[in-house]
């Protein structure tokens, strides 16, 4: 019996498999596309003028919350303007999964997205490059929200990554809300390996 008890906690051990959480707020790793962001208010600002473009600049949600999250609701030129989120990488992530948890609220109108990317450092004739190199992976915030629920919901999107065991990498989400009207909000990035 003590032979079989063994057998089985030593077959139990050999399979178990323990997983590296690791999480990154909204507010810390998420930021506005600055050079996306000058040329938006610059194009506005040209529109509307100085006063008004920087009135409604300063009331618009765009950056990080005291509850750590990174909202994105832009008051004009919703469509020129994105927000990016970086996170580390390092040698020690082969496949993982990754989850973008956050928020929705009042989404009307299309191609509210985050694309996911790897910039990788790579040597290039001995000289240090950045790379990026598209996932194929990408999601739609009107896919994982609710359409028949205008209030602020709780959403998220998981998918399967390979960093290949590489270092001097960073995932890199850029994400935009729809043309017409509505908030996105990045809480928590999970990446679990």
């Amino acid at each position: 019996m003590k032979t079989k008890l063994a057998i089985i906690a030593s077959l139990f051990a050999a399979n178990s498999a323990y997983a590296t959480v690791e999480l990154y707020s909204g507010a810390n790793n998420c930021a506005l596309d600055t050079k996306l962001e000058a040329a938006a208010f610059t194009k506005h600002a040209n529109a509307v003028g100085n006063l008004e473009a920087l009135t409604q600049k300063h009331s618009e949600q765009a950056g990080a919350t005291g509850n750590g999250y990174f909202i994105f609701n832009p008051a004009y030129l919703r469509t020129d303007r994105y927000f990016n989120c970086s996170v580390p990488l390092n040698a020690n992530i082969g496949q993982f999964t990754l989850t973008v948890h956050g928020t929705t609220k009042g989404l009307t109108g299309t191609n509210a997205f985050c694309s996911i990317s790897r910039i990788r450092k790579v040597s290039d004739g001995g000289i240090d490059k950045w790379f990026k190199f598209k996932t194929g992976k990408a999601f739609y915030w009107t896919d994982i929200s609710d359409p028949n629920v205008a209030e602020e919901q709780f959403v998220s999107y998981t998918t399967m990554l390979d960093n290949n065991y590489e270092s001097g990498a960073v995932l890199d989400l850029k994400c935009r809300t729809t043309w017409d009207k509505g908030s996105v909000a990045v809480g928590q990035i999970e990446l679990s390996y």
